[in-house]
């Protein structure tokens, strides 16, 4: 940038974003957050690269070099529930129903600091319809976070335009000034609590406040364009795994793409019916095989559905550039991990994990035997630049490269 450019633009250098042309570079590296979560887990002796025949985790080849392994992790904050409850806690490590200030999932963490400059802090899918134990992210509060599963809502969300603008503008306008009459009348009845009865209303307040950044920043965002994408949502079946999956992926690489959010949180739930070209039947009792060698052949075709088209998506991501000369890939950390370490035992430690990342060095796989998952989040929310020493039932970091 000359000289006589910087001139003619310094007047509006504080406005303008960093622009790839006049050779400015972004002052800090963008970073983004990728999560796959498969409700059932996966058949461990046909994922982990000890085992005889790993077939799953041939799927991901291509993106060995960038691949490490984790294995054994527990998730000691989430053993009170019964059947497949506990599958709630799998990002935040706590069963919702324990009584914990802390109850965030980790990818809603990452989005407090990542979510800062995008249209969305994050963005949560599910590869199925709304099915039960499904939930899996949550805010700060302890609450939901909605999880959507239409692939239509998702891609007019992301890119239709809104015919009802006016009437979207007045409505985050009347929120604003019912949170102003929230915050007068919650102040002026505190001053005559008792203390406990003060820590609610704090509480209150802070989620309050919470929602009033959220109105704010819907504000700003109302009058800005959408992006634009040539993409079109493909015809698909509701009642199959294989077609609801690719749909969600489509999407999630497009959300990250377009840099509408920087955090995608992505699904895979119980499934119980489906019908699909190759395989028809219960996704929910194939996981539940008993060792049985017909149930666990059935099982394995639709894991390797869903590791391959994982593995395409990163391929995906490796061919699409953005500003700076990096691919998607780049700038992404992935991670797929599983609710259950064995469906078939209904058992939720011995959690795999595959975290695949560019600053990974080469193809590792470790055993952390007895060690909270939470520890591999801290790290990653560390690597993604976020100054914190605990995150749930961490008590250490692990090596991620």
């Amino acid at each position: 940038m000359n000289r006589r450019t910087f001139i003619k633009t310094a007047g509006l250098s504080f406005l303008l974003p960093q622009l790839e042309s006049l050779g400015q570079t972004p002052s800090r590296p963008v970073k983004r957050l990728f999560t796959v979560v498969n409700h059932l887990g996966f058949y461990q002796p046909a994922l982990l690269p000890d085992q005889a025949d790993p077939v799953l985790l041939k799927n991901l080849d291509a993106h060995q070099d960038s691949l490490k392994i984790f294995s054994g992790f527990g998730n000691p904050g989430v053993q009170l529930g019964r059947g497949h409850t506990p599958c709630v806690g799998v990002l935040s490590g706590y069963f919702n129903t324990l009584r914990r200030k802390n109850r965030i999932s980790f990818d809603q963490q990452a989005a407090e600091f990542l979510g800062r400059e995008t249209r969305f802090n994050a963005l949560a899918f599910q590869a199925g319809q709304n099915l039960n134990f499904s939930q899996v992210c949550w805010d700060r509060n302890g609450l939901p976070v909605h999880q959507m599963d239409s692939p239509e809502r998702i891609f007019n969300l992301l890119f239709g335009v809104d015919e009802n603008h006016a009437a979207q503008k007045r409505i985050l306008a009347e929120e604003k000034s019912i949170l102003d009459l929230a915050y007068k009348q919650a102040g002026s009845m505190s001053k005559n609590l008792s203390r406990r009865d003060r820590e609610k209303v704090d509480e209150y307040f802070a989620s309050v406040r919470d929602v009033e950044k959220s109105v704010r920043k819907r504000t700003i965002w109302n009058d800005k364009e959408k992006p634009k994408t040539d993409y079109t949502l493909p015809p698909f079946s509701s009642r199959s795994v294989e077609d609801y999956l690719q749909v969600m992926l489509d999407l999630s690489l497009l959300t990250l793409e377009t840099d509408s959010t920087r955090v995608v949180t992505l699904q895979i739930p119980f499934w119980e019916d489906f019908s699909q070209d190759n395989i028809a039947g219960n996704y929910h009792l194939f996981s539940h095989h008993s060792r049985k060698e017909e149930t666990v052949t059935d099982l394995l075709v639709m894991e390797n559905m869903i590791m391959r088209k994982i593995g395409n998506t990163l391929t995906a991501m490796k061919q699409k550039s953005m500003t700076g000369g990096n691919s998607l890939f780049d700038e992404t950390s992935t991670l797929v991990t599983a609710s259950m370490g064995n469906a078939s035992a209904h058992t939720f430690d011995d959690l795999p994990a595959l975290y695949v990342n560019r600053s990974v060095k080469k193809f590792q796989h470790e055993t952390q035997k007895d060690i909270p998952i939470c520890n591999l989040y801290l790290s990653i929310l560390q690597e993604l630049g976020i100054e914190m020493d605990r995150f749930g039932e961490s008590n250490a970091t692990l090596t991620l490269s």
